[in-house]
């Protein structure tokens, strides 16, 4: 998920270079538990395949989606071109796109392949589900596939609520703000019914647990995920600080959990998980 300084364009965070750093981390944490970049069936040894990336960000994904299709055409889109490269390849091209808005009108229809990650948790549940359904228009009818990546800040089960109880304490408080700002805390939990609800055919799931921390058995792994949760509760500290009155929270109210998670996570560990889910347009 992308993020800027602004609120014109929906995001919360500063986007800095630490913030790359994060988001690219976060995509490699991602990729090793899924187990590869893709999971919708494409035909991979086809040649001149379209390929849309939405919140394509630096268009890290579609760098290694590149490395894995023949001769594709890759389009990257995002709210802000500030993270697009200066000189991409000559099969890859970037658009500035907000998924609030409609699409090129050229662009229905056209792909083999519409994939987003970790996007739809910036609109409230049913402009979610609309922008979505937006994008599942964009893929081939019959044959198009779509491939969606989202969390939750409500995954932990009343066991590993007790287990970790500091990363559940700032998962209550987040899911408690993000409303205040007209996000969506769980769209992990929704996106499958979604597609299954718009009629898309073979939807599938895959729902990945990532060990943070002491809890990873991959101390390389293990670190990665827990510099990006670090990181995160930083940035909604930040966050916070642009709530409007009569909110109930505070920025201070992240202080302690600041203190007290990066030791949890040094000590006990925690947990991250996403769901994927795809599907293909009929």
């Amino acid at each position: 998920m992308t993020v800027l300084p602004d609120s014109e364009n929906g995001y919360l965070l500063n986007y800095e270079d630490q913030e790359k750093r994060r988001m690219n981390m976060q995509h490699d944490l991602i990729k090793t538990y899924m187990g590869k970049l893709i999971l919708a069936p494409l035909p991979f040894d086809k040649p001149n395949l379209r390929v849309l990336d939405s919140g394509t960000f630096n268009g890290l994904w579609l760098n290694d989606a590149s490395t894995l299709l023949k001769s594709p055409t890759l389009i990257g889109a995002d709210v802000s071109p500030t993270a697009f490269p200066a000189n991409p390849p000559a099969n890859t091209e970037f658009h500035i796109q907000s998924i609030s808005d409609p699409w090129p009108t050229e662009w229905h229809n056209s792909f083999d392949l519409v994939h987003q990650k970790l996007v739809i948790a910036c609109l409230p549940p049913d402009e979610g589900r609309q922008a979505l359904y937006r994008l599942v228009e964009l893929a081939k009818p019959g044959t198009g596939w779509v491939q969606f990546t989202e969390g939750s800040l409500e995954h932990l089960t009343p066991e590993q609520r007790k287990q970790y109880p500091v990363l559940a304490r700032f998962q209550t408080l987040v899911a408690e703000m993000l409303p205040h700002f007209r996000w969506n805390p769980r769209p992990g939990k929704l996106v499958r019914q979604w597609l299954e609800e718009y009629g898309l055919e073979d939807v599938q799931e895959k729902v990945m647990e990532i060990p943070i921390g002491a809890g990873n058995k991959d101390a390389r792994l293990g670190e990665m995920a827990k510099q990006n949760m670090l990181e995160v509760v930083a940035n909604f500290r930040a966050a916070a600080t642009r709530l409007p009155e009569g909110t109930g929270i505070r920025a201070e109210d992240f202080d302690p959990i600041l203190r007290d998670i990066k030791v949890e996570f040094e000590t006990v560990g925690g947990i991250l998980r996403f769901n994927t889910v795809w599907g293909r347009r009929p």
